[in-house]
C-alpha cells in the first residue's frame, strides 16, 4: 500500500515504525556497527591510500599521458554515474538475508582484489589499462552500496559525529598508508599490491559482523534509469542541492588527482618524498573531523560549507605560487584542513531522505557529482597535456568549486521562502516493518 509522511525540507527526521524505532535506540548495537564499519573502511582506506598513486605512477612512467589518465578517471565517473542509481536502488530493495548492503560487498571484492594482484606483474599498458577498469568498475559497485550503511545504521541526530569518526580513523591509517606503503614498491614493486589485497579481505571479513536496519522495501517495479531519480528528485529543489554538492569539492578534486603528477613532474620531487610530504598534513582530518561533525549537528550544514569554499579560495592562491618540496607541504596541509569541511554538504543530502530509500537519495547525488568531476576531470587532463601546466587545473577547480557555492545559495534562498514542508510518496509493502514512507 502506497503512505504518504511529511519530512521537514531541511533536517527533520521522518517517523519510524515501532521495529525500526528499538533498531535506532539501541545505542549498544549503534555503536558495535559505526566500529565495524569503521574497521572495514580503514582497511579500504589503507591499501588505496598507496595503491592509487601508485597505480597512478606507474602508467604515467610506461607512457601513459595526462590526457588518456584523465580520460580514463572520467569515463569511470560518468559510468558509476549510472551504475551508482542501479546498484544503490538494488540495494535499498534488496531482501538477501545477508542484509540489503553488504551482498554487493561480496560481490565486488573479489574482482578488485584480482585486478591489484596482477597489476604489478605487467608492463603492457593496455594490460594494465584493463586491470584499472576491472579495479574501478568493482570498486564502483562496493562504493555504490556499502557506504550507505553508515547512514543506515546511525541515528539522524549523531549522523555528522558518527561520520566524523570514520573520517577520523581513516585519517589516521591514511597517514600510514601514504608514508609507509608507497616506500614497499621499492622494495619490491609486488609488495604494497599483494599487502592491499591482504588488507581487504580481512576487512571484508569483519564487515560480515554488521547488522543492518531491519528494513525491507521489495521493488514493486523493475529498475529503470530514472528510477533512484525518480526519488531522488520528487522535490525539484534537490537538483540545486545536488548541484551544490557536486560542484563545490572541485578544486579539491584536482588536487587530489593531479598532486603526485604535479609533484614528480613539475617540481621534480621523487615519490618517496613525495609521500613524506604529503603524509603528515593527512593526520590534520583526524583532529578536525569530530569537532566539525559536531558543529554539522549543532550548527546546520550552511554555514560549515561556506568555510569550506573560503580554505579552497586560500588553497588555490596558495597553489599558484609552490614551486618546491617546502611549498607543496604547506599546500598539502591547507587541502587536509580544508577537506572535513566537505561533510557539511553530503551531510545536508543525508539528513532530507528517509532510510528506505537512502539508496536512492545519495545515488541521485552521487549521479551529479560523478558526472561534474568526470567533466571537470576530463578538461582538466587535456588542459594540462596541452600547455604541461597542472595549475590551469588549480584554476578551472575553483571556478567550478564558486559555481557550487552559488547552487546552495540558491538551495537555501529557494527552502526558506517555501511555505510547504516536503512530501515523498513510497510503495511500502504490506504488513512489513517498514518506515512510513
Amino acid at each position: 500500500m502506497a503512505q504518504t509522511t511529511t519530512v521537514n525540507a531541511h533536517d527533520a527526521m521522518p517517523e519510524l515504525a515501532p521495529e525500526l524505532a528499538a533498531y535506532y535506540s539501541n545505542t549498544r548495537l549503534m555503536w558495535k556497527n559505526v566500529i565495524l564499519i569503521m574497521l572495514a573502511s580503514v582497511g579500504w582506506t589503507i591499501s588505496f591510500s598507496f595503491l592509487g598513486p601508485l597505480m597512478l605512477l606507474r602508467m604515467n612512467k610506461l607512457g601513459v599521458n595526462e590526457g588518456t589518465l584523465g580520460l580514463l578517471s572520467s569515463t569511470n565517473l560518468w559510468v558509476v554515474s549510472f551504475l551508482v542509481m542501479y546498484f544503490s536502488w538494488k540495494s535499498d530493495h534488496c531482501t538477501s538475508r545477508w542484509g540489503r548492503r553488504l551482498p554487493f560487498l561480496f560481490l565486488s571484492v573479489p574482482f578488485i582484489i584480482f585486478s591489484i594482484v596482477l597489476f604489478p606483474f605487467f608492463v603492457w599498458v593496455p594490460m594494465l589499462i584493463a586491470l584499472t577498469i576491472v579495479q574501478m568498475l568493482a570498486t564502483d559497485v562496493k562504493s555504490s552500496t556499502f557506504p550507505l550503511l553508515s547512514i543506515d545504521c546511525v541515528r539522524k541526530d549523531m549522523l555528522a559525529r558518527t561520520v566524523s569518526i570514520n573520517i577520523m580513523a581513516c585519517g589516521l591509517v591514511g597517514f600510514i598508508g601514504i608514508r609507509y606503503g608507497v616506500r614497499l614498491a621499492d622494495v619490491a614493486e609486488w609488495l604494497p599490491y599483494t599487502l592491499g589485497a591482504v588488507i581487504v579481505c580481512m576487512t571484508t571479513y569483519a564487515a560480515t559482523f554488521i547488522k543492518e536496519p531491519p528494513i525491507r522495501n521489495p521493488a514493486t517495479e523493475r529498475f529503470k534509469p530514472w528510477s533512484a531519480l525518480k526519488v531522488g528528485w520528487s522535490d525539484k529543489r534537490n537538483i540545486i542541492m545536488m548541484l551544490g554538492v557536486g560542484s563545490i569539492h572541485s578544486f579539491m578534486c584536482m588536487y587530489n588527482t593531479w598532486v603526485w603528477l604535479y609533484a614528480k613532474n613539475a617540481l621534480g620531487i621523487e615519490r618517496a618524498d613525495c609521500a613524506n610530504a604529503l603524509s603528515w598534513s593527512s593526520l590534520i582530518g583526524v583532529v578536525l573531523a569530530y569537532p566539525i561533525g559536531w558543529a554539522i549537528d549543532k550548527l546546520g550544514s550552511y554555514k560549515i560549507i561556506a568555510v569550506f569554499w573560503i580554505l579552497q579560495v586560500i588553497g588555490f592562491v596558495y597553489s599558484m605560487q609552490v614551486n618546491s618540496v617546502n611549498g607543496l607541504i604547506v599546500l598539502s596541509i591547507i587541502a587536509c584542513f580544508a577537506a572535513p569541511f566537505y561533510t557539511g554538504a553530503d551531510i545536508l543530502v543525508y539528513k532530507t531522505c528517509h532510510p528506505s530509500v537512502v539508496g536512492s537519495m545519495t545515488s541521485s547525488n552521487s549521479f551529479l557529482r560523478n558526472m561534474n568531476v568526470g567533466v571537470t576531470i576530463f578538461i582538466s587532463g587535456y588542459m594540462i597535456e596541452q600547455a604541461h601546466n597542472y595549475k590551469n587545473a588549480f584554476l578551472l577547480g575553483i571556478c567550478v568549486s564558486t559555481f557550487g557555492l552559488v547552487m546552495f545559495g540558491l538551495y537555501h534562498y529557494l527552502m526558506t521562502r517555501a511555505k510547504a514542508p516536503l512530501k515523498m510518496e513510497l510503495s511500502v509493502a504490506e504488513g512489513e516493518s517498514e518506515a512510513s514512507a
